[in-house]
């Protein structure tokens, strides 16, 4: 049956689930870096009105790397749901990316999870 998915490029249902938890996953990512941008935004404006410009020193670097990696994910992931292999490789970067910059150890568990099994789907892609 495998090889029969190959043959007839048809996704199997396991990779489209792993995609669309992606999707939702890494859409969200880019959603709070957005709202994280915005906000961080806002904050320095306020802060360097009426507390003096050295308070406005909010970190933007975050959620600009977020919105990077959440944005990488997903390109990877639309790759990978059209069966393409580079799909894998891009999504996997930006996961290790985003581990290296400090995401989290909890980041950490759903990351290699994802990995792994997206690797053990690796064969139905081209």
């Amino acid at each position: 049956m495998e090889e029969q998915n190959v043959q007839t490029n048809q996704r199997p249902p396991f990779l489209t689930v792993l995609c669309i938890l992606t999707f939702i996953g890494s859409g969200l990512g880019i959603l709070f870096s957005l709202l994280g941008i915005f906000g961080i935004g806002a904050m320095n404006s306020f802060l360097s009105n009426y507390a003096g410009a050295g308070a406005a020193d909010a970190g933007i670097l975050k959620p600009i790397l977020t919105l990077v990696f959440s944005a990488a994910s997903i390109y990877g992931a639309v790759m990978m749901w059209g069966l393409k292999k580079m799909g894998f490789y891009i999504y996997v970067g930006a996961q290790i990316l985003m581990l290296v910059f400090g995401f989290g150890w909890l980041a950490l568990i759903f990351t290699a999870l994802f990995i792994v099994l997206y690797y053990l789907n690796l064969k139905h892609l081209q």
